[in-house]
């Protein structure tokens, strides 16, 4: 545990920091068990800021809580899966044409460089940093709409999204590549202040997306449980 979240911020916010970075990077996989006292320990905290991190990653929809208490990592359904998508695209879209009319070259310009770095990433195959600058571009636009509550609404989801990226980490690289592309096609768009191309590019990108994830996993309607490479 890095000194500078006790240093910086107070407790509950630590622990939910940390606990939440664990998942999303998948050093805590799916239903792996949350142990408060371990966790606690881990953060040179007592019990109490751990349980009200985990009770706000299970409002987040990151952890749930077991019938005889205590709490585990989120898995996901396909389904579950597909669904969130389908809110994304919602969610996007409309981040992507309320930001339109607002953006300005300057901002233009910092999701280029944003994505400059995600192909320098990819060359390098650093695929973990890579989804996280991808997340970065995405957050960037909808930043842009100067809209709180749609940041709100949009954390969560990016969070989910960030998850079954991680999980599907080895099966998905040979996608990554075709997320840049997308991606440089919604700023070439973004570019143009069309709205009914930057719509179809927003779109394009998470269908397909949405359709990788589908084919790869196929109807199978269990819970998700894959793990990452040691």
């Amino acid at each position: 545990m890095n000194a500078q979240y006790s240093d910086t911020i107070n407790a509950p916010q630590a622990a939910y920091e940390y606990i939440k970075e664990e998942i999303l990077s998948l050093r805590l996989g799916p239903n792996a068990k949350l142990n408060a006292i371990e966790l606690a320990q881990q953060l040179k905290q007592s019990r109490t800021p751990v349980r009200e991190a985990l009770t706000r990653l299970e409002h987040e929809g990151l952890a749930y809580r077991e019938a005889a208490g205590g709490f585990r990592v989120v898995s996901m359904t396909v389904q579950e899966i597909l669904d969130t998508y389908k809110v994304r695209e919602a969610l996007e879209v409309e981040a992507a044409l309320e930001a339109l009319p607002k953006l300005t070259d300057e901002m233009l310009d910092e999701f280029e460089a944003t994505l400059t770095n995600s192909e320098v990433l990819l060359t390098g195959q650093t695929y973990a940093s890579f989804i996280l600058a991808n997340r970065q571009f995405h957050a960037l636009i909808v930043r842009a709409t100067g809209n709180a509550m749609l940041e709100q609404l949009m954390a969560p989801i990016a969070d989910r999204v960030r998850l079954v990226g991680a999980m599907l980490m080895r099966s998905r690289a040979a996608r990554q590549r075709e997320v840049l592309v997308e991606n440089l096609a919604i700023l070439a768009a973004l570019r143009t202040r069309d709205p009914k191309l930057v719509e179809e590019a927003v779109r394009a990108h998470v269908r397909v997306a949405s359709g990788h994830i589908s084919k790869l996993l196929g109807s199978d309607h269990s819970r998700l449980s894959i793990v990452p490479n040691p």
